[in-house]
């Protein structure tokens, strides 16, 4: 039997992307998908925020790999 969890705006809300929302990154994410919804390029199959969320989470790994592996700079 599937569990039940709360949906979005029900009492006891939660998502796997709860670190990333208070991001700089997730208001403009969040942007984009309302753009691309509005101008019908993106059509929504899952909750908003699992959608953003998961977006701002691959681009912050991205981020922080990007500066493991980049060279260091000598002054």
């Amino acid at each position: 039997m599937r569990r039940k969890y709360p949906k979005y705006g029900e009492a006891g809300y939660r998502h796997p992307y709860m670190e990333y929302e208070e991001s700089s990154l997730w208001p403009l994410v969040e942007k984009g998908i309302s753009d691309l919804v509005n101008n019908q390029d993106l059509i929504e199959k899952e909750d908003r925020n699992y959608i953003v969320g998961y977006l701002c989470k691959v681009v912050s790994e991205g981020q922080k790999k990007a500066r493991r592996t980049s060279p260091s700079k000598v002054s």
